[in-house]
């Protein structure tokens, strides 16, 4: 017995089964993780380490080449990624898709360890994460004040809402910008130093001994067991003045008689500003692989009950919120899918005439859809844009199937046959087809749910919903379908708004109408004309291969997220204060554009970073491209200021140009630029390398300092705790421990004529001390220049060059640009490649290159076996290159690009043009079956299957409409998909109705000769 049959003859069981699996779906929904794109991050481990007061140089040379070449020999690491930048190193670490993020953290960390010894003394512990350093953060935080100061703030900051905020699961790095950090700074006089004859690393030893709590043991009587220990630990600031820091002629010398105490704060390296006023800014990632909506969320519930623990006059501002923002991307995702069901459904009413018919059809959507939740929770999968855009753009195909079969059991009834009957004989006859078209649009999305790399994650929840949503369908339609129409399809006069009756009655007679000359047309042209079928099938095709040119291609579309990042490099002296009064000007000027709802503003290694808010895509006028357009025409106004803009995670172009030495790397990488520049539609083209960073190098005058006994470690070590200063112990005041800093004093700090002043300890010994040599008898100085970074992408040297595009393509805007380069003339040992996007573009499109293949493997494989041919498949995929014609043409038409997007679109659309060709040839086969000829079973199957093959095409064309139009947020990213299929639906429906009956009487008449 089918499954059709049990379900007629077993209402209520087939009810059940159904109502279970629709049951089940939307209590699984509520359980799924909601994000917006489906997990695509590689394994990252991040390994940032402090070297205060060195150079990128020496921190390149001295810590960062050594981690990386540690790590280098971790198990499945794919690329280093490290930035050298003034006292600090980043390292990022980037595996292999699949190796498990703990263990790789816990590698890095091992190898890091065993090195330990190797890196100087002065370097802090490394701090080792699991956060892509790339990433943008999820959640980012301003507090501003009018009463507080930003000490006040930072102090809160630092006590509460941090150690709050890393409590919660899934969050990464926590990043504060323009925290003032207490600190004890023990200021040293160089001239009192040098009349005492003391050295600053005398003082500091001394310092570090008077400042310390030394446990002593235990203390033991009959009674009682006591802890003894030496309470050496400063207990007030002023205490520092009567420290002994030396004695002379058995005379003590007090600190106070070289230097003075100041409790004040670090020094300032970075700041922030909220819409102009200062802050304390604090971005929050995720650890990698994290869920950025869950991590989100839960960093914005914890901020609803620190709000009622902020002290008074201090204000929580949320900046930036993906939570918010995919929840709005989302929920426009679900509106298309259920305004894109309305579409699909007003036709299928409008072509069957009754609303009963159109009932039992439209019950597969919500029913199929409520029941592929099950499924994709047991695969694991998200709610995401990819995996709810599968479903919407599959909602005239989970229909598809019910109209097929409510069509055919109609004209079964009315043939004369009882209800049970007609669905019984009306389903079987339709089985074989159905399960066809349905397996073919499953087979297209297993390539697609299998791909490697992570083009392969993001599009797998898509491909899948899709194959599940079908399946579902298919069982629907063999299930209730039929049921409901064996109980609820009487045959008469169409039900429907007697107001709609008479314009019905016309459009059906006009589709009859249409029946009649194309069925007269289809016989005329299989008689005599099938060779000029052929030749213009063909013709339109090589015709629409001209439009790939004028296309262009990119990797995924920008989207208007109505928000973007603008950078702007600060000169390379400048100080944290000069920098803070440039972003405030700077947010001024974008506080001028009406469209600007909020400015963040941060500064951090000279640089501005202003993330900008704008009003929502719906209130305004002006798209975000054009936003950009006059804050760059602004920007570029003011003298000095060149910014760098990026719309979403990174710009779309990016070359790396990598070598073994900065010397050679630095002038290739400007003469690359030259080039780049030359490209048109190339614009914000921005370096990673800024030179101009200026130094004061000593040389160490190596005769001199050897007979007089001086290093270059007592050099730098004395000038280290002179400038940047060198922690000596900490303070305890209260609960809070607070850094003691000893070093120059501002003044002193301030003039490089201080250096002519400052004497260096030697090995050699003079009354039983150190003698003390004059910096200038044993080292010279001159003012340089350096880069203020220094990167390194896999062990290399790397300059890497990005920029936005307008006008062009990427792929056009790489094209011309390596056309360009091969009249360079490259070094030996140093390469100029893509980056970025550029080269996810090109494995992406080879990888859905191999994936399209397979898809059409599976499609043959599938007809053949349903045909029990290697023939008469070819018939029905000649329908393939026809949707590419109507595929390029609307992407064409609407402005799109080849994008991965657009490409996915494509391979759906072999799955889809399908479904028309094995309607009508399995229903030749049958004529054919009974003692018909060929072209006369074409002929008949042809105008028979003509309706269906209508609605279902226009079901499918409408449903995706509110896809294609691209109203809501994000939409940008999703509408070239739909314009590809909406095309190729057009164009294959059209022409199959012609050109595959051609070509299968062709295939049918060779094989009979």
């Amino acid at each position: 017995m089918s499954l059709p049959e049990i379900s007629i003859k077993r209402p209520v069981f087939a009810t059940v089964v159904l109502a279970a699996m629709i049951l089940m779906g939307i209590i699984n929904y509520g359980k799924m993780n909601v994000d917006e794109m489906p997990d695509t991050s590689l394994p990252y481990v991040s390994v940032s380490i402090t070297y205060e007061g060195a150079q990128p140089d020496q921190v390149d040379a001295q810590v960062t080449q050594k981690v990386e070449e540690a790590v280098g020999e971790a198990r499945g690491v794919k690329h280093i990624e490290s930035t050298s930048r003034e006292g600090e190193a980043e390292i990022n670490v980037e595996f292999n898709f699949g190796v498990n993020p703990a263990e790789a953290a816990q590698e890095v960390r091992d190898k890091i360890s065993a090195i330990r010894g190797e890196l100087p003394d002065t370097v802090k512990e490394p701090v080792i994460s699991r956060f892509d350093m790339n990433a943008q953060p999820v959640v980012s935080l301003a507090i501003t004040s009018d009463t507080a100061s930003l000490r006040e703030i930072s102090i809160f900051v630092d006590d509460v809402l941090k150690p709050r905020l890393q409590k919660i699961s899934g969050v990464g790095q926590v990043t504060i910008s323009g925290r003032q950090e207490r600190e004890i700074q023990l200021l040293l006089d160089q001239e009192k130093l040098n009349t005492f004859g003391l050295a600053p690393a005398e003082v500091a030893s001394q310092l570090r001994l008077v400042n310390q709590d030394v446990p002593a043991g235990k203390l033991k009587t009959d009674s009682q067991q006591l802890s003894v220990r030496t309470a050496g630990n400063f207990t007030a600031v002023q205490q520092f003045d009567t420290a002994i820091v030396a004695t002379r002629d058995n005379t003590p010398i007090y600190f106070w008689q070289v230097g003075e105490v100041r409790d004040t704060i670090k020094d300032i390296t970075s700041t922030a500003r909220y819409d102009g006023h200062p802050a304390i800014g604090i971005a929050i990632g995720k650890q990698s692989g994290g869920n950025a909506v869950k991590v989100a969320t839960a960093v914005k519930q914890e901020l609803e009950q620190l709000k009622g623990e902020l002290p008074a006059g201090m204000e929580l501002q949320l900046v930036r919120d993906d939570a918010a923002r995919v929840s709005e991307s989302i929920a426009e995702v679900w509106f298309d899918l259920i305004i894109g069901s309305i579409f699909a459904v007003a036709i299928v009413f409008w072509f069957l005439g009754d609303w009963r018919s159109t009932v039992i059809s439209a019950l597969a959507i919500p029913a199929s859809i409520a029941s592929t939740f099950l499924f994709m929770k047991l695969a694991g999968f998200s709610i995401n844009s990819m995996s709810l855009l599968g479903l919407s753009l599959s909602v005239g195909l989970l229909i598809d199937d019910a109209i097929v079969v409510i069509e055919n059991i109609i004209r079964h009834r009315q043939m004369g046959k009882d209800a049970k009957q007609a669905a019984v004989d009306g389903t079987k006859e339709i089985a074989l087809a159905v399960m066809a078209t349905t397996f073919t649009v499953a087979a297209v999305f297993l390539p697609v749910g299998f791909m490697s790399g992570v083009d392969g994650q993001m599009f797998k929840e898509f491909g899948l919903s899709i194959a599940f949503a079908v399946l579902v369908s298919l069982f629907v339609s063999f299930t209730l379908t039929p049921m409901m129409a064996a109980l609820y399809l009487p045959v008469g006069e169409p039900a429907m708004p007697r107001f709609l009756q008479r314009p019905w009655a016309y459009w059906q007679a006009g589709l009859a109408r249409v029946t009649d000359w194309y069925g007269k047309t289809l016989a005329y042209l299989l008689q005599d004309f099938r060779g000029r079928v052929l030749g213009t099938a063909s013709g339109l095709f090589l015709l629409s291969l001209c439009l790939f040119p004028l296309l262009g291609s990119t990797f995924m579309p920008t989207t208007d997220q109505a928000q973007f990042t603008a950078k702007v490099q600060a000169a390379s002296d400048a100080t944290a204060e000069a920098m803070d009064k440039q972003s405030a000007k700077l947010t001024q000027v974008l506080q001028q554009i009406p469209e600007v709802r909020h400015v963040y503003a941060t500064t951090a290694n000279r640089e501005h970073n202003l993330f900008v808010q704008l009003v929502p895509k719906k209130e305004r006028d002006r798209s975000q491209k054009e936003i950009i357009a006059e804050v760059r025409q602004r920007f570029n106004g003011i003298p000095g200021v060149r910014a760098d803009f990026v719309e979403s995670d990174d710009k779309p172009l990016a070359i790396s140009v990598t070598g073994p030495s900065q010397a050679e790397l630095v002038p290739l990488a400007d003469a690359v630029q030259q080039e780049l520049e030359k490209v048109q539609g190339v614009q914000d083209i921005a370096s990673t390398y800024h030179a101009g960073l200026p130094n004061l190098n000593l040389a160490l005058r190596d005769d001199r300092a050897s007979d007089l006994g001086i290093s270059s470690s007592s050099i730098g070590t004395t000038l280290q705790t002179l400038l940047s200063g060198t922690t000596v112990g900490k303070f305890g005041d209260k609960d809070e421990r607070v850094d003691i800093r000893l070093r120059l004093s501002a003044d002193g700090r301030s003039r490089t004529e201080m250096l002519r002043q400052v004497y260096v300890p030697s090995d050699r010994q003079v009354a039983g001390r150190a003698m003390l040599v004059p910096l200038s008898q044993v080292a010279s100085w001159q003012y340089t220049t350096s880069a203020s970074d220094v990167r390194r992408y896999d062990r290399q040297k790397e300059i890497r060059l990005t920029a936005n595009v307008d006008g062009t393509s990427m792929g056009e805007a790489n094209e011309a640009f390596f056309a360009q380069l091969e009249n360079m003339e490259i070094p030996a040992g140093y390469k100029v490649g893509q980056a970025g996007a550029s080269n996810d573009m090109d494995d992406s499109f080879a990888n859905m290159t191999m994936a399209l293949g397979l898809a059409v493997a599976f499609i043959f494989m599938i007809l053949a076996a349903q045909f029990e041919s290697y023939s008469e498949p070819f018939a029905i995929m000649f329908s393939l290159p026809l949707a590419l014609i109507g595929a390029l043409a609307g992407l064409f038409l609407a402005g799109s690009e080849i994008s991965l997007v657009s490409l996915i679109g494509i391979m759906m659309l072999m799955g889809l043009v399908t479904k028309n060709a094995i309607l009508l040839i399995d229903f030749a086969k049958q004529r054919m079956r009974q003692g018909q000829d060929c072209q006369a079973a074409l002929v008949e199957a042809g105008c028979i299957r003509l309706r269906p093959i209508l609605m279902t095409s226009l079901a499918i064309v409408f449903g995706m409409l509110p896809i294609a139009l691209g109203l809501g947020p994000g939409a940008e990213a999703r509408a070239p998909m739909a314009h590809a299929i909406i095309g190729g639906v057009i164009t294959s429906t059209l022409l199959t109705l012609v050109v595959v009956p051609t070509v299968y009487e062709l295939i049918h008449g060779r094989r009979s000769a």
